[in-house]
């Protein structure tokens, strides 16, 4: 009987232990399961950007859809390379919310879930010698990690996830120079150093010059030396902020490449290095001739410039008339310009030769400078009236130009332009004759109802 007692004892103390021990492990995960449906979070609770402190997991995940819904309506997201964009689409990302809400931890910052879609990584119109050397799985992990946050713009530059490349010759470009002009640039840009621009910045070449006290140098070099160079950077993506032309085309510069600078007035020329690497300028005079290099990083489009819709402007001549010259004589004070119009634009092609995009440069227009000829005043005789006494008519020389209307060549000029030296031009002078005469007519007729005396 005894022994069955001690059988027992162990046998009912084992079975009450397993009891404790099962109730005690599996217990909480019971209640916990049947009370996190309404867990609320703490304060300063985030998940990938979105504040869900207070919230239960539901009013979370409401939250948090709401939020990634307004985001795939507007967000922008965009790839840059070499001063190009190109956009994803913000569909291409999925993301796990219901996961992202249950792994979070109360009173911190937990990431939202995401992943950016297969195959779109192929889908980019990048070019292909770009994409071939990318590091998409880096690419993968930057771009997942900034769209958790739900930013409403996003922009990665694939410098980052490229291998550095060497520099190269971009563009160069010349101009010839006379025996004096060459002398005048050689002493301008032997104080120039090589001139380097940093990525993402805007360089100004009067600001330059005065920095390497050159400012002072001749103002037709220095035009000069700004023409040679707005040249070679216009076949690039270098983005032109200002220039400025003459009112007269310079001997040696070709039509739609002149940059004129004064200092005095402030004209400047002023680019923009949208690349993510620097650019270096370089001058050289040799033969009579400005040569000025681009170097940087190889440009992933081919960019080219074109002219279109030239024209020439014929000059008008513009006759004016002293009493200082005798008959048959004529003198011209200035010879005539033909005036020039022009339109440059900069096309890009991509890989394969197609045209990607043509972009408006700049309209040059120079005015033609008119022709100004001297000539001598005609004689011009009217009969005003007949003499009572004799019968015979009275006649009166009025001193104009001839009657004779001369020829002029050349567009007819507007009311709006102003004639060389104030003088009048042949139109006007008639035009006041005629006016002078009618008033002289109606003061010797009198007024229509006059009585005789």
């Amino acid at each position: 009987m005894r022994t069955r007692q001690i059988v027992k004892f162990p046998l009912i103390l084992s079975v009450f232990s397993i009891f404790i021990f099962s109730f005690s492990f599996f217990g909480s995960s019971v209640i916990g399961t049947g009370t996190s449906a309404n867990q609320v979070f703490s304060e300063n609770t985030f998940i990938g950007g979105t504040d869900v402190s207070d919230k239960s997991k539901d009013d979370a995940t409401k939250k948090l859809h709401e939020h990634i819904n307004n985001w795939m309506s507007e967000a922008k997201i965009n790839l840059v390379y070499k001063g190009q964009i190109y956009p994803i689409e913000s569909s291409s990302f999925s993301f796990f919310i219901e996961e992202s809400v249950d792994s979070a931890i109360s009173g911190t910052e937990n990431e939202l879930q995401v992943k950016w879609k297969e195959g779109a990584f192929n889908n980019l119109a990048l070019p292909t010698s770009v994409k071939s050397k990318l590091d998409a799985e880096e690419l993968n992990m930057k771009l997942e990690a900034a769209v958790q946050k739900l930013n409403p713009l996003i922009e990665m530059k694939l410098e980052e996830f490229l291998p550095a490349e060497e520099h190269v010759i971009i563009s160069t470009a010349s101009i010839k120079l006379s025996n004096a002009e060459e002398q005048e640039v050689k002493g301008i840009i032997e104080g120039f150093n090589q001139i380097e621009v940093s990525p993402e910045s805007m360089f100004s070449l009067i600001a330059y010059a005065e920095d390497t006290k050159q400012a002072e140098g001749s103002a037709k070099g220095m035009n000069l030396i700004a023409s040679a160079l707005y040249k070679s950077i216009l076949p690039t993506n270098i983005a032109i902020s200002e220039r400025h032309i003459s009112s007269v085309l310079p001997e040696n510069i070709e039509l739609g490449y002149e940059a004129k600078l004064d200092f005095t007035r402030n004209l400047d020329l002023k680019f923009y290095n949208p690349n993510e690497s620097a650019i270096k300028i370089t001058f050289l005079v040799k033969g009579q001739e400005l040569y000025v290099t681009v170097s940087g990083t190889p440009q992933i489009y081919e960019y080219k410039v074109t002219a279109s819709g030239k024209q020439e402007v014929k000059p008008r001549v513009i006759k004016q008339y002293s009493p200082l010259l005798t008959q048959g004589q004529k003198s011209v004070e200035k010879e005539g310009q033909s005036g020039l119009l022009i339109r440059m634009n900069r096309e890009i092609y991509g890989e394969k030769g197609n045209l990607l995009k043509s972009e408006f440069i700049s309209e040059d227009f120079y005015p033609p400078v008119h022709r100004v000829e001297v000539l001598p005043i005609a004689p011009h005789e009217v009969q005003l009236s007949t003499d009572q006494v004799s019968g015979s008519p009275i006649k009166e020389t009025v001193v104009g130009p001839g009657t004779d209307n001369p020829e002029q060549t050349g567009e007819k000029p507007s009311s709006q332009e102003n004639n060389s030296g104030g003088q009048q031009s042949e139109s006007d002078q008639e035009q006041n004759m005629n006016n002078d005469q009618n008033k002289d007519e109606d003061g010797l007729w009198g007024k229509p109802n006059e009585e005789p005396k």
